[in-house]
């Protein structure tokens, strides 16, 4: 009957960063953090929100990721949002609440912001999760305005991440990608928000063991005429503002992790 995931989430520090599964996860993805020099001078009081692409298939990184912002961020708590079915699947709760998840709600997203925390997004959701394809670099990014709206009316700095390495960890044929971008799968996810797509690991559900390299770029510090009421028309504008900071992140970037014939596609 508690509901800490409608408040500030029941962050277990020790098992994040120190519990032996998260670390052997942490190794076996060679999970590493690349964080901007400006976004870590940027007093931990003022919030910001790092939105991550690609979702991938299962986005692994997720829970491992939370015990690395320990130290990459420190004094800066971290929220993490996650869908609200997770919070009612027994040890799948336990595992959101301990690495700092709360409830995706705007509501809960609002308050928290509210009370100086920083948020981590995924924006792409299971849109960008059911249409994954190994070696395409692609995020949906066209319809999702709501979290650059959120950053504007609560004056939040808005940080592009690009997770490279993140569609190449699952196995995933042209036969399973139809039917997860176009049959019962597919309707499932837009109709109910579940995403349950086919795909294939090294063994079994096992990913691939491809290295996993998150890069942080620079605050983008947004504005509005009238603070924290945003038009339209300035959400539009910062949406494609915060779109040309990610492609300038993952130019900057896509050859040093090995990329570098690959081009982003955002749609």
């Amino acid at each position: 009957l508690l509901r800490p995931d409608l408040a500030d989430s029941s962050a277990w520090p020790f098992f994040s960063q120190r519990d032996w599964g998260i670390r052997a996860m942490r190794q076996y993805l060679r999970l590493r953090l690349h964080v901007s020099d400006k976004l870590i001078a940027r007093p931990a009081a003022q919030p910001v929100i790092i939105a991550i692409h690609p979702h991938g298939i299962a986005a692994d990184f997720r829970v491992a990721l939370d015990g690395l912002l320990y130290a990459a961020l420190p004094g800066r708590t971290v929220l993490a949002l996650a869908a609200s079915v997770l919070f009612s699947l027994p040890f799948v709760r336990e595992l959101c609440l301990w690495t700092r998840c709360i409830d995706a709600s705007k509501k809960v997203a609002a308050r928290a912001l509210r009370k100086g925390r920083s948020l981590l997004v995924i924006p792409g959701g299971e849109a960008e999760q059911m249409r994954t394809m190994p070696g395409v670099e692609e995020v949906y990014l066209a319809k999702r305005l709501g979290f650059v709206k959120l950053a504007l009316q609560h004056s939040a700095a808005l940080v592009p991440c690009y997770a490279f390495g993140v569609v190449d960890l699952y196995g995933v044929s042209p036969a399973q990608h139809r039917s997860n971008s176009q049959g019962a799968r597919w309707a499932l996810s837009k109709k109910y928000g579940v995403a349950v797509p086919s795909y294939s690991g090294s063994f079994g559900f096992l990913p691939t063991r491809v290295p996993n390299d998150l890069v942080l770029g620079e605050p983008l510090e947004l504005q509005c005429a009238k603070p924290g009421e945003p038009t339209d028309g300035e959400v539009q504008a910062a949406h494609a503002a915060y779109i040309a900071a990610l492609r300038g992140l993952f130019d900057a970037h896509k050859a040093e992790f090995g990329y570098g014939d690959r081009q982003l596609v955002v749609g």
